[in-house]
């Protein structure tokens, strides 16, 4: 969809924990060897601090870099995560609202996995072009702790990193525009995160979580067949679709922004979609790892904090996230804030 009316980037903000370097990571028997050669030179590791603690403090920064925009006229929070937020059956998105705007504005959780965070661009974007609310406040936040989760070696391709992100999205002013965003699905991929397990009816049974074992279940039954091609072919045409609304091509873009991961043996997301290492935030995401539905609005606060991008600029914004669901969008940087 392309945006007609205004609606802008108002600030993102970012809260990390100290980073544990791979050596040391490996030298303690962390990592297996399938996961200590993924380009990745440390990870964010948070001691005791919940995912949406750190959404909290990712929130308030962001609210308090939003100049020009009062607490009281954010009529929406929008909270995402990848999993555990501190306890079982509970409103997270209920804490965030009430702990960084305040009682009143409705929270939500969004739990689209790795998607969720720039997913939630879209559906805010929405509700302010119909005139609900002037400003969204969007905040992500995970923590992969064990015993829940084996943070290094849970998942192909990747490491789980922690952090929490926050972004203010407005109908009035920002220092940059959102130009177009676009939403893409191919809901026949799902199996790959269930496995062939039966549904189980109460949680705790499986831990640590054994994303990988799911995985290669999936992996041997004749539906997994063309997964690959299919999983490539949404995440092209939802990029293309977010291009051709905000009438861009790949040229056009300054920067691009994916998932902090590395894919191993195939060619990289930036790759795929047209573009160089360079051009990617993978100088970000080496050091950080992949914090989950956050990535992307803490690359475009690391392009902004690193006078990577300035005035006039076109940035691509893209997320994945199992399911499988994409998103894609075009923001023009109308002015480097001072953060």
């Amino acid at each position: 969809m392309r945006f007609d009316n205004d609606l802008y980037i108002a600030s993102t903000a970012s809260w990390l924990p100290d980073l544990v370097p791979m050596d040391e990571a490996i030298a303690a028997g962390l990592v297996d060897k399938e996961h200590q050669n993924l380009g990745y030179e440390s990870i964010a590791v948070a001691d005791g601090v919940a995912g949406p603690e750190m959404a909290v403090r990712a929130g308030r920064l962001a609210l308090e870099r939003a100049v020009g925009i009062e607490r009281d006229e954010v009529g929406l929070v929008l909270h995402s995560s990848c999993g555990f937020q501190g306890h079982e059956m509970w409103p997270a998105a209920a804490y965030v609202a009430n702990e960084t705007v305040g009682r009143s504005a409705p929270g939500f959780d969004l739990q689209q996995r790795c998607n969720a965070g720039l997913g939630s661009l879209c559906l805010a974007a929405g509700h302010i072009n119909a005139g609900f609310t002037s400003a969204v406040l969007l905040t992500t936040g995970d923590n992969f702790a064990p015993p829940w989760a084996d943070r290094w070696n849970v998942q192909l391709n990747l490491i789980f990193a922690d952090g929490g992100t926050g972004l203010v999205l407005s109908g009035r002013q920002g220092f940059a525009r959102v130009v177009s965003a676009t939403l893409g699905a191919d809901n026949s991929l799902e199996r790959w995160n269930r496995g062939t397990a039966p549904f189980a009816t109460a949680p705790g049974l499986e831990v640590p979580l054994r994303l990988r074992e799911r995985g290669l279940q999936h992996a041997a039954t004749p539906e997994a067949e063309g997964s690959w091609e299919r999983i490539e072919a949404a995440l092209m045409d939802t990029t293309r679709r977010a291009l051709a609304d905000a009438q861009v091509s790949v040229e056009d873009i300054s920067r691009v922004v994916t998932p902090l991961i590395h894919r191993g043996v195939w060619p990289e997301n930036y790759d795929v979609l047209g573009f160089t290492e360079k051009q990617s935030t993978w100088d970000l995401g080496r050091l950080v790892g992949h914090i989950g539905a956050g990535d992307q609005f803490l690359g475009l606060e690391y392009l902004v904090k690193e006078r990577a991008v300035g005035p006039g600029d076109l940035v691509l914004l893209v997320a994945a996230g199992a399911g499988f669901s994409l998103s894609a969008a075009v923001v023009e940087i109308l002015d480097v804030p001072p953060w």
